[in-house]
């Protein structure tokens, strides 16, 4: 499966050939600050901010072929070995696309909606993809904690869309995992609706250093999701579940946003299953808010608990450049 995948897509990348010169060069950015709680921290409450740039390269070539690059100011330094930012070549036989990207089953299932906090406070709302560099827990106690894999970047994919169906492969830097997502993305009967399915097999990978580092075994994870937006109301769903020898775990996600004119609101709510043996279950829930301020600012807070059982919150102002 390996080989037969990954000769069709190296034989797709040849026949993108003949790139012309970059046409266009754009600068992007974004900004907060705020303040952020953690009952769990010494000091629980705290000041945060950040500040972030980036370029987008884009291209065409005389045959109607596009190409491009992004990357961010702070990840310039890994973009040189594709650990950050990517680039692409796209036309009719579909687009390829090298370096900190999804994988196939995340691009086809993703996360859910509903956190609209100021950071994010965790981010685990999130899918935790291995191709996206999640993992298994690693952490004794409380808490859904995931090792981060090393080899996941930079990510190969090659995706083909028709009509508002696709499909995607991808690997990963050595090229010994790989990946398959499909699903449908379009609007049926006013709602729009996205429905997506996700497979990943992975090789067996080191995680972290030192007295720290943990062996994960060969596994596999799949995954899927049903999604719909109308009006100013969204929801989603997504199921997963991944496997490693005798370690695994499955989550399933629920997720939704509520718009009210410049006034936005969002809630979610992940239920993990770390060991399904034993049924060791952990949750992690939020609410969230936006008020829009034009101009790419807006205001943005949240409050939630995390899979450790502590509350976590934020508030701020978000700047979008």
């Amino acid at each position: 499966m390996k080989k037969v995948l990954f000769a069709t897509t190296a034989t797709s990348a040849l026949l993108f050939a003949g790139l012309a010169s970059a046409q266009g060069i754009s600068l992007f950015g974004d900004a907060r600050l705020g303040m952020t709680y953690d009952e769990d921290r010494d000091d629980e409450l705290q000041a945060t901010s950040r500040v972030r740039f980036g370029v987008n390269m884009t291209g065409e070539t005389d045959s109607g072929i596009t190409f491009g690059a992004s990357v961010r100011a702070d990840n310039a330094v890994a973009g040189e070995n594709g650990l950050a930012g990517s680039t692409f070549v796209s036309g009719s036989l579909g687009t390829l696309t090298f370096g900190d990207t999804s994988g196939a089953d995340e691009n086809w299932v993703g996360d859910v909606p509903g956190n609209l906090t100021l950071t994010g406070i965790g981010d685990e709302n999130e899918t935790p993809f291995i191709s996206n560099a999640g993992g298994f827990e690693v952490a004794a106690g409380d808490g859904l904690a995931f090792a981060p894999n090393p080899q996941a970047r930079p990510t190969v994919r090659y995706d083909f869309d028709i009509a508002g169906f696709g499909v995607s492969v991808s690997t990963n830097r050595l090229m010994d995992d790989y990946g398959i997502g499909a699903g449908y993305a379009g609007s049926v009967g006013g709602v729009d609706l996205n429905v997506g399915v996700g497979y990943y097999d992975f090789d067996g990978f080191d995680t972290g250093v030192g007295a720290d580092l943990v062996e994960v075994a060969d596994g596999e994870q799949i995954s899927a999701t049903v999604g719909a937006a109308f009006g100013n109301f969204a929801l989603g769903v997504v199921w997963q579940n991944a496997d490693s020898d005798d370690a695994e775990y499955e989550t399933v996600h629920v997720g939704g946003t509520a718009g009210f004119g410049a006034f936005t609101v969002g809630a979610w709510y992940v239920n993990a299953i770390e060991n399904l043996d034993i049924n060791e279950e952990d949750d992690s829930m939020g609410l969230s808010a936006e008020y829009d301020l034009g101009g790419g600012a807006s205001v943005k807070g949240g409050v939630g608990q995390n899979f450790a059982g502590s509350t976590v919150g934020d508030f701020g102002i978000s700047m979008s450049f």
